[in-house]
């Protein structure tokens, strides 16, 4: 098994939401850092985390996690954003990526009415991921 860098990871996730399976969903998509006007009512960020390489049986390991922050209007119920968990599960759930990470079963976590926009509300969908 070869090192897996932590940009090697950040390109292969990144790289499934540039894709058309992932972008014909018309839902805008961002990176954790975006500093930009985000003007719409529904989009998601993605967090890639690494937590560490390992040796393992003397072969080098990374691991880590996969967030991705999804914002739908508040106050409209849980369904839209459950359905885009479904969408991020059928790409990310027990997957392989890009041939060198392999990911586990994904969670959801009810994060609530956004903080700086309350005209949105947030949930969090997360895989953890190692190398393979």
């Amino acid at each position: 098994m070869a090192h897996v860098s932590i940009s090697q990871i950040l390109t292969a996730v990144e790289g499934l939401f540039a894709s058309s399976s992932w972008t014909s969903n018309n839902i805008k998509t961002y990176p954790a850092n975006y500093q930009g006007k985000i003007d719409s009512n529904e989009w998601v960020r993605i967090n890639v985390l690494p937590f560490s390489s390992e040796l393992t049986f003397g072969e080098s390991t990374s691991n880590g996690q996969i967030v991705c922050n999804i914002f739908v209007p508040s106050g409209q119920g849980m369904k839209r954003a459950y359905e885009i968990c479904d969408l991020l599960k059928g790409m990310l759930d027990r997957n392989s990526i890009s041939g060198y990470l392999q990911t586990t079963n994904s969670f959801i976590t009810n994060i609530g009415v956004d903080e700086k926009d309350a005209g949105l509300y947030s949930v969090d969908f997360s895989v953890n991921f190692r190398s393979i």
